[in-house]
């Protein structure tokens, strides 16, 4: 409880509003079943279906489709083909469809099928600029209802991680032209959006990883000198002749979901918003061993949920202002109503009431934590040792071993991604 109320003091201020928690939708339904039967009105029973089948459409509309369901939890159970199959497979709701393109990219990516991943991203970057164009059309459809009515268009930090998600595919391709591109794209984005995605180190690192790998290397250098001055470490490591890299790209975990939270101002109103819970997770344990000694590595580290609860926060301000909005039209169309039938006005308040849902969807296939971890090795050919630990809960829980057979050559960063109890590529 005390932990909601922190998260809805971050999105919403107001002395006379009281957090009290989540929303049952079966009180309302008894609710209006009680008003309805109470009141001796002559048409009781025909309202009482007409209302009851009109409150279960409506909340009907307040849920995700179910294939990305599906997916998602065929995804957490480590099968990433299956999941990638069914979102292949699905028909969402048009609110739904750019979920549908940020899972099929995230999970192609963890099967390895990279050119998938990049063909479902490029949909996702599509349909978000049109989005951003229809936008105020999209809002006026929630304006009696719930933002659930709109299309999900996205966090500012979602709309971030499919460039580096991105970059992630265009490197493991061997495409580094394609991954200074993203990076740049990820540039907009932070000088758009930079107070709540600054802390993001592993997307920034990536940024300057991609240009330099793309021999971008004035580009890369701006981005480490702004890295150094933002946290104080210098990751800047050019290769020479004689030397390689080993770069691994660690995705551990699963992102907490949203959760809904209530604002009850009366009886009969309330506010809903979403928020993320406190996060609890640690960063991993990533080891990795030549002949059983362990290699130094540099690394970074970004814990995508606090990046998505400051990217919320900043959108709090125009979230309110929607809920006020449409507060204020509930109540004017009730009213009205009542003004020809108290208890037809009764149900309408009761039925606003119900279909007053926080709007929690969410990218839920992300992982918890992103690290980035480099090693200097000579070139040739190397047989490491990888070992990853902490489930992101339990400290020393080892999630995953394994054996990297690698050849570098002078010069070459070899890049590797891994997202342990799911992808084994």
């Amino acid at each position: 409880m005390g932990g909601q109320r922190r998260d809805c003091s971050r999105v919403f201020t107001s002395s006379h509003w009281l957090v009290i928690g989540q929303h049952r939708r079966d009180t309302s339904l008894l609710r209006i079943r009680r008003t309805i039967e109470l009141s001796g009105h002559p048409l009781s029973k025909s309202m009482l279906r007409t209302a009851l089948l009109s409150l279960m459409v409506l909340l009907q509309a307040c849920a995700t489709s179910g294939a990305l369901n599906v997916a998602r939890d065929q995804f957490r159970h480590g099968s990433a083909q299956e999941a990638l199959q069914t979102l292949s497979e699905a028909n969402v709701s048009r609110r739904d469809r750019l979920l549908l393109y940020l899972d099929r990219g995230l999970v192609a990516q963890a099967a390895g099928e990279f050119e998938t991943s990049i063909a479902a991203f490029d949909s996702a970057l599509r349909l978000v600029d049109e989005l951003d164009y229809v936008s105020l059309r999209d809002q006026s459809s929630a304006l009696l209802t719930s933002d659930w009515a709109t299309r999900y268009s996205g966090e500012y930090s979602e709309r971030l991680w499919i460039h580096t998600f991105q970059m992630l595919n265009f490197l493991l391709i061997d495409e580094p032209q394609g991954a200074a591109v993203e990076a740049r794209r990820a540039v907009a984005v932070y000088e758009e959006h930079g107070d709540v995605l600054k802390q993001d180190v592993f997307t920034r690192a990536l940024m300057a990883l991609s240009f330099a790998a793309a021999g971008q290397n004035d580009s890369a250098s701006v981005e480490y000198r702004r890295l150094k001055d933002d946290f104080g470490t210098s990751l800047d490591k050019p290769l020479g002749k004689d030397e390689s890299e080993l770069v691994l790209f660690v995705a551990s975990g699963f992102i907490e979901p949203k959760l809904p939270g209530d604002l009850f101002i009366d009886v009969n109103a309330r506010i809903s918003f979403p928020y993320y819970p406190e996060p609890a997770s640690i960063p991993p344990v990533i080891r990795i061993y030549h002949e059983d000694e362990p290699l130094p590595t540099i690394r970074s580290d970004t814990q995508l949920v606090r990046i998505s609860s400051d990217s919320l926060a900043e959108r709090g301000k125009r979230i309110a202002a929607r809920q006020a909005l449409r507060l204020a039209a509930k109540y004017s169309v009730s009213e009205a109503i009542s003004e020809q039938d108290a208890l037809a006005g009764s149900i309408a308040k009761l039925i606003f009431l119900a279909i007053e849902q926080a709007d929690t969807r969410s990218w839920e296939t992300l992982p918890a934590w992103l690290t980035l971890v480099r090693t200097s090795l000579p070139p040739g050919s190397h047989t490491l040792q990888l070992q990853i630990s902490g489930d992101g809960l339990t400290p020393g829980l080892v999630m995953q071993r394994r054996t990297l057979e690698i050849e570098l050559s002078p010069g070459q960063r070899y890049f590797k991604m891994i997202r342990p109890g799911v992808n084994v590529n």
